[in-house]
């Protein structure tokens, strides 16, 4: 009896990430087996770990090749290379336009939303634990999302079909119910992209202990 083959791509991950639980969505979008890689965040890197993520960070995505592997680290590389490597699936780019939009609604996703929601979610704790009253980070994330509000009033995802922008933002809106003080009835156009994402078959299972969010 032939020996099961093994999964082509083998992911590294630590799985309460958000920017780990992208990529999950994104190997599913793209319709491939993947073996999971569960990396201990007390526990010093390993020697061929580093070779694949040289900074020791996660997620860490590697291809089983016959030449050899092909590693590749940092979540935003990682859609991109799913996308152009099964350019026939859900991510692919259909034509020059629609990878500049993805692209800009990428970078966006990845440097401003991402960092704005970090630093609104920390002065939550602050107000949680009562060692400080600022609400800056907050009210400043309040304002990008009534932009994006507002970009969304007229399309169903950021681009107008979804892409790579669509599967780094689902994890994120996952968790704006932690942000203090957030209304999230005054953003209904973000709601309903949220859940059109949550919807995807793609998004089922991807959090620890089938853990959707309602």
């Amino acid at each position: 009896m032939a020996q099961a083959k093994a999964p082509p791509f083998t992911l590294y991950e630590y799985r309460p990430s958000p920017f780990c639980i992208a990529i999950r969505i994104a190997l599913n979008e793209s319709e491939v087996p993947f073996t999971p890689r569960e990396v201990d965040l007390d526990k010093p890197r390993t020697a061929a770990f580093l070779k694949r993520s040289p900074f020791g960070t996660l997620p860490a995505l590697v291809e089983h090749r016959p030449g050899g592997e092909l590693a590749i680290f940092e979540t935003t590389a990682i859609l991109l290379f799913l996308a152009e490597r099964f350019e026939d699936k859900s991510l692919g780019f259909h034509d020059l336009a629609s990878k500049a939009s993805s692209l800009s609604w990428l970078s966006f996703m990845s440097t401003g939303f991402a960092v704005e929601l970090w630093d609104a979610l920390k002065e939550s704790q602050e107000h949680l634990q009562k060692t400080s009253s600022k609400d800056e980070a907050t009210s400043k994330f309040m304002n990008t999302l009534d932009v994006l509000d507002k970009h969304l009033a007229r399309r169903a995802f950021l681009s107008g079909d979804y892409s790579v922008a669509d599967t780094l933002a689902t994890p994120l809106l996952d968790m704006l119910e932690m942000v203090h003080g957030l209304e999230l009835d005054a953003f209904p156009h973000i709601i309903s992209w949220r859940e059109r994402l949550r919807s995807r078959p793609s998004y089922k299972g991807v959090w620890p202990h089938e853990k959707e969010l309602k």
